[in-house]
């Protein structure tokens, strides 16, 4: 049983714990209510003559004499009960106040990620997946005049690991104005679009639980790196027809390639730029590479999608496989006059573009790059949360490099 659960378990017996004695004590004022009142009924019943004679307030009292006995030690009495219920009442009430408050949190949180799935179903799970995992969404390219290009299916990234990548304050200004130029489009009232800022922010608290945790983070990203040098070792060796020893050989590829001094170091490099895992949501090409997110993933594949879409080419959508040649991000060909130094720009891929900060030469930031180092985010009632890292400082470094020799 991991921490987590074992700390939601115990939030859930204190807020048992505390409904329960909060029932309790409901009924004993609901039963004392109702004595009350059957009590006052039927005394009210026996109120047959005048007024002046049944009237409370008209009722002479005990004497001195009697009231200095047994009524005032009664009432005394009575006043010390209650004195005694509240003074037991109001430390319980301070002892059980963070548990109200952990469990009210736990219910907002849990009635937000309710609707959020709802509303993740409606909107979202046509082209991201049930649960997020990555699709695939038909779209139409046009050329700048808005005439038909191609139609062609866009790979939706896996949102699995989204908050990794980019805050929640940057994944908002997505959802409300959407990816210009993809088929992502703007949901946010801001944007034009149906969502409320309520139910956009309830999207957002639906995809903090289905974040992948570390290990399965970086499986993801292995798998697609084993995928890629599965690729390499039967095109170098044939003669590699068994699965396991396949998937044997790409390990072996793996450990060896990531070593800097290794001749194979750029391939992986660009191995990791191209991770298909996840519909490409961990990679650098869907944003940096034209075409990447729908076909154009190297010279074969965007041949053939130049000779089934001639207008991409005509319209100068699409050359090319042209890899780093920027889309939606920037073109990273000549990026080492932007980031002077290998340090500065492994930095940056970690912790992304900040809105109103700069980075490497001259350039400001705007959200828009997502960093893959891991993050930590103070979120609301939640409180600080530590979010999954993409990709290790090795794999960070051996992606600059690939880009540092485009």
């Amino acid at each position: 049983m991991t921490e987590d659960s074992v700390n939601e378990m115990t939030t859930l017996l204190l807020a048992s714990t505390q409904r329960s004695i909060g029932w309790v004590l409901a009924t004993i004022v609901l039963v004392g209510m109702g004595v009350y009142l059957l009590f006052s009924f039927r005394l009210g019943k026996r109120e047959v003559g005048s007024e002046i004679d049944l009237a409370a307030n008209r009722t002479e009292h005990v004497d001195d004499d009697e009231l200095e006995t047994r009524i005032l030690d009664r009432n005394l009495a009575w006043s010390l009960v209650t004195l005694t219920v509240i003074s037991l009442i109001l430390p319980l009430y301070w002892l059980m106040e963070p548990a109200r408050q952990d469990n009210a949190a736990y219910g907002w949180v849990k009635r937000f990620e309710k609707r959020g799935a709802n509303n993740f179903e409606e909107a979202c799970v046509g082209c991201h997946g049930p649960g997020g995992v990555g699709g695939v969404a038909s779209y139409t390219l046009t050329d700048a005049n808005g005439g038909f290009v191609a139609q062609v299916e866009w790979k939706a990234p896996s949102l699995t690991t989204v908050l990794s990548r980019f805050d929640e304050s940057e994944v908002q200004r997505i959802l409300d104005y959407g990816r210009p130029g993809t088929p992502m489009p703007a949901w946010g009232l801001p944007g034009g679009g149906p969502l409320t800022s309520q139910q956009v922010h309830q999207l957002i608290v639906y995809l903090r639980s289905i974040q992948l945790s570390p290990d399965e983070a970086a499986a993801e990203v292995h798998s697609g790196l084993v995928a890629g040098a599965r690729s390499i070792v039967t095109e170098r060796d044939p003669g590699l027809n068994d699965a396991d020893d396949v998937v044997e050989a790409a390990e072996a590829w793996l450990v060896q390639a990531a070593d800097p001094s290794s001749s194979d170091y750029g391939t992986y490099g660009e191995l990791l730029f191209n991770n298909p895992a996840g519909q490409g949501a961990n990679n650098c090409a869907r944003c940096h590479t034209p075409g990447f997110s729908y076909g154009a993933t190297g010279e074969e594949a965007t041949a053939e999608l130049m000779t089934e879409w001639p207008r991409l080419a005509e319209s100068g959508i699409l050359t090319g496989y042209q890899p780093g040649r920027g889309h939606v991000g920037p073109s990273l060909i000549g990026i080492d006059t932007h980031f002077p130094t290998a340090a500065g720009h492994e930095d940056f891929v970690r912790t992304g573009s900040q809105v109103g900060s700069g980075y490497g030469n001259a350039r400001p930031g705007t959200g828009g790059m997502p960093g893959f180092g891991g993050r930590t985010d103070d979120l609301d009632v939640i409180g600080t949360v530590v979010r999954s890292r993409i990709l290790t400082p090795e794999q960070i470094a051996a992606i600059v490099a690939y880009e540092r020799s485009l």
